[in-house]
């Protein structure tokens, strides 16, 4: 005993964190409470001089001695709203009421870090709560009241006790007829309507510079413009859209004789200006040499300023195009919807100023084609059809889905030409012959876009990254072989819709997240988990399995196949839990398997489950692994729901890492490196390693490791010590994990591997710092029991290597988190008015079914319509 106790008297002393966890981590789990009195007392030391990280490690290491004791809880709670950290604080809450049902006290704390991440309404409704667990406290009565007064809800002390809580908003349906007539009627507030549009309009320009570097990193699209900008030889060039300034600048290069780029956002504009000048500048420096010292600060820059004469630059942004005639308009901001992005516009508006047609477009046409699909699910065991009333959106989606995610029923059909520059509203009556009997859920096009010398195709085989086929949803159709399908077509300003004769009448009301059928298509992912759950019946039959996150019930039919006697699976989503039941009752296991629609952490016994789960069964992993939540759910059903000696499936997972260089530079002969501080947000971002620019300069390294049967929310840190193992500039950290179902049965989206698995990685922007071979890096990694984060130990890292750029650019990101923080206070808002609620619902979802006519972003309009369904 003397070896750890003085070890820990000598670390306990010297205050250093790192010291005192080691040896923390060498008492016996029995002598433990021997050190809490003075772990306490130095945890609410460091809070009284401000060391709060420290603070929050002697909590950690108090609550794993004692896990029971809420005061410490209390106390860690207030430390992280201290730090900040709102989210990890409210969980920690919850988990105090919780352990403590009867207790005010983790209902007051949670409304504290309400509060403090200015969510009031939901502050005011956890005050509620806790007057009802206490209803003589005055305090907690007289929050409520300023709170409700503030909020303009009366909460007088003879209504605390038994105030309900503030009624769930409506869900939102969507009615199909919209996609016929998306027109705002006149009965809408034009205030109400332009104020979204306005706040919409704002989000689509801060997507907008990252639209174009996603069409910028695609090689058969840069190719196709460069040829088709060598034909601007001796031009004027008006660029609606100049790809931040990329394309202006290598028409220059090609020979135009000047160049106007138009940019629709004053953000483009920006952007675009600084790639100019950055182009510019050391061929006028190199031109004028020393001549440039005897100039005065007004001479040099109208020096640099005829010196760029050939390139200017404007925004639109609601103002009318300049009316500076030109001899080819080129418009490049083209998506997979062909002409939601306003082509048909720009030209109009470009004859209108300037009272003639330009000589010549790019792109001048396109030809469009179409074909039937129905939706598959590759190497799904069971019928999973009951979902395909999920598989629906508002307008035109990108099909990022291969082939094996759905099969042809009919041939590809030319559909019509569309000249841009001599363009007239018009429909297409179309017949798909029908080549395959089965059913048709969806409408496929696409086209080819017609650049003088060049061409560009987004049809199904193509390889062109940029730009997908477009699908539009219909009803789901029976189709026999021999027949025609007959569809008509929509050809206006700013949309292309393509529906059946019989256009689409079911009105639908849950949707998919993106993830969601690429997940249930993973043939590698259904096949471990189908060889370890056969693996694990085979061991030990399970008489009740827990299934977290049931989805559809694809695990669950997959556990009663292997051998289980009952699955209960618990999914959150209602319309994903009615899809599932279907499918189970379509397999013949609806008197084995229950799909329930609620949070793991509403169920209860005898309620839901009949007594406590043999088996925890669940698939909560995003590429950090801990992201939805996965710690959060297995702490509550290991608590509340699953036997002693409950299994786990998965049993274990890992969170692996290594550093890469990852930064633009160039994209032909131009400068590109301000392009980087667009790229990166203060969050990890899921990427495609694959396809991903980039150079790798440490070896793999282990971050976290959590046995699932003992892991809980917790926050952990860990001080990592990667070598390089080659000179460059380590900017980011890649990370993914290795998912350990049993002992024969693992599953990885390593980047290293040729994996088939539908995660992909996880890639956080860190500040750059040049290095050679062989520098260890000081790297800090921590997770508050879901969002996972890196960061330098700057004081341990080179300082003449370390770089002082920021890595996002701060007006772009302060607008982000602006324009974040207004949503939240409108969903807020409405939610407090219910016929508020719906009007905005409905206007949201005219602008996502023709976001063109409206300037928006077609995915900024989608997602924010989807806010108001399940």
């Amino acid at each position: 005993m003397s070896d750890w106790s003085t070890n820990l008297s000598e670390a306990l002393a010297s205050r250093n964190p790192a010291h005192m966890l080691a040896m923390l981590a060498q008492v016996p789990s029995e002598f433990m409470h021997m050190a809490t009195p003075y772990l306490e007392h130095v945890a609410r030391d460091s809070v009284s001089q401000g060391q709060l990280e420290l603070a929050l490690m002697y909590y950690d290491q108090l609550i794993q001695a004692n896990p029971g004791n809420i005061d410490w809880r209390a106390e860690q709670v207030q430390v992280l709203l201290a730090l900040g950290r709102c989210g990890p604080a409210l969980a920690a809450a919850e988990h105090i009421s919780t352990m403590a049902p009867e207790n005010p006290l983790g209902l007051v704390l949670q409304a504290d870090a309400r509060v403090a991440a200015d969510q009031l309404p939901q502050a005011l409704e956890a005050l509620r709560g806790a007057l009802q667990r206490a209803p003589g406290d005055a305090q907690i009565a007289r929050r409520a009241e300023l709170l409700g007064a503030s909020l303009g809800q009366s909460d007088a002390p003879a209504q605390a006790q038994g105030m309900p809580a503030i009624v769930a908003t409506p869900l939102a349906g969507f009615d199909p007829a919209l996609l016929r007539d998306p027109a705002m009627p006149a009965s809408f507030d034009t205030l109400r309507v332009e104020a979204l549009r306005q706040h919409l309009k704002r989000h689509s320009a801060q997507v907008s510079p990252r639209r174009a570097m996603a069409r910028l990193e695609d090689p058969l699209w840069l190719a196709a413009w460069d040829a088709a900008l060598e034909s601007t030889r001796g031009e004027r060039v008006l660029l609606r859209g100049s790809e931040l300034g990329v394309f202006a600048l290598r028409a220059l290069h090609h020979g135009a004789q000047h160049v106007l780029c138009a940019e629709a956002f004053p953000i483009d504009a920006r952007i675009a200006g600084g790639i100019a000048q950055k182009h510019f500048l050391p061929r006028w420096h190199a031109k004028h040499g020393p001549a440039l010292a005897g100039m005065s600060e007004e001479q040099r820059r109208a020096s640099f300023d005829a010196f760029a004469s050939a390139i200017d630059i404007v925004t639109l942004d609601g103002a009318k195009p300049p009316p500076a005639p030109c001899d080819c308009l080129v418009f490049p901001r083209i998506d997979h919807t062909l002409l939601g992005t306003g082509i048909v516009r720009a030209v109009r508006e470009y004859c209108a100023s300037s009272g003639m047609m330009p000589a010549r477009l790019l792109p001048a046409r396109a030809t469009v084609y179409a074909m039937g699909i129905e939706w598959a699910y590759p190497d799904a065991p069971f019928a999973l059809a009951a979902i395909n009333r999920l598989r629906w959106n508002m307008a035109p989606q990108a099909l990022e889905l291969g082939p094996a995610f759905w099969q042809a029923r009919t041939a590809q059909v030319h559909c019509g030409n569309i000249e841009f520059a001599d363009f007239s509203e018009t429909t297409w009556d179309i017949e798909l012959p029908v080549t395959e009997d089965g059913c048709i859920d969806a409408i496929v096009f696409w086209f080819d876009l017609d650049l003088g010398s060049a061409q560009l195709s987004n049809a199904p085989s193509s390889a062109l990254r940029c730009i997908k086929p477009a699908v539009q949803y219909t009803d789901s159709v029976a189709v026999r072989a021999g027949t025609a399908f007959k569809v008509r077509a929509s050809v206006e300003e700013n949309r292309l819709h393509f529906a059946p004769l019989t256009p689409p009448s079911a009105r639908r009301a849950g949707t998919l997240p993106d993830w969601y059928v690429p997940m249930l298509g993973d043939g590698a992912r259904n096949a471990a988990y189908a060889a370890a759950l056969k693996a694990a019946m085979a061991e030990q039959p399970a008489a009740l399995v827990l299934d977290i996150g049931a989805g559809c019930g694809l695990l669950s039919m997959m556990a009663i196949q292997a051998g289980a006697k009952q699955v209960i699976g618990c999914e959150h989503s209602t319309a994903i839990a009615a899809a599932g039941r279907e499918a189970v009752a379509l397999a013949g296991m609806e008197q084995q398997i229950a799909v329930l629609d609620k949070d793991c952490r509403k169920l209860s016994i005898p309620g839901d489950l009949p007594r406590r789960a043999d088996l925890a069964l669940f698939e909560l992993f995003d590429c950090s692994l801990i992201g939805e939540g996965v710690l959060h759910f297995l702490a509550y059903a290991r608590e509340h729901l699953l036997a002693q000696h409950a299994r786990y499936l998965p049993a274990a997972g890992r969170i692996r890492a290594m550093l890469i260089e990852y930064r633009h530079e160039r994209i032909w002969d131009i400068d590109t490196s301000l392009f980087n501080p667009f790229r990166s947000s203060p969050a990890f971002a899921n990427v495609d390693a694959a396809t991903l620019p980039h150079r790798v300069l440490s070896d793999a390294f282990d971050v976290f490791e959590f046995d699932f049967a003992t892991a809980g929310p917790l926050a952990q840190e860990r001080q990592c010590r990667p070598l390089t193992l080659l000179p460059g500039t380590v900017g980011a950290v890649l990370f993914w994990f290795d998912l350990r179902l049993d002992d024969k049965h693992w599953i990885s989206n390593d980047p290293r591997t040729a994996s088939t698995f539908h995660w992909k990685q996880g890639l956080k922007i860190l500040p750059e710092v040049r290095v050679d071979s062989g520098t260890e890096m000081a790297l800090v990694a921590r997770h508050d029991g879901s969002g996972l984060d890196f960061h330098w130990n700057v004081e341990q890292l080179p300082k003449e290597g370390l770089s002082a750029v920021p890595r996002c650019d701060p007006r772009w990101l302060g607008a982000s988190a602006e324009l974040e923080q207004q949503t939240g206070g409108l969903l807020e808002h409405c939610a407090r008015d219910h016929e508020e609620y719906a009007q905005v619902a409905q206007i949201a979802q005219r602008f996502a079914v023709d976001p063109g006519s409206h300037g928006l972003d077609q995915i900024i309009a989608q997602r924010f319509a989807a806010m108001f369904l399940d």
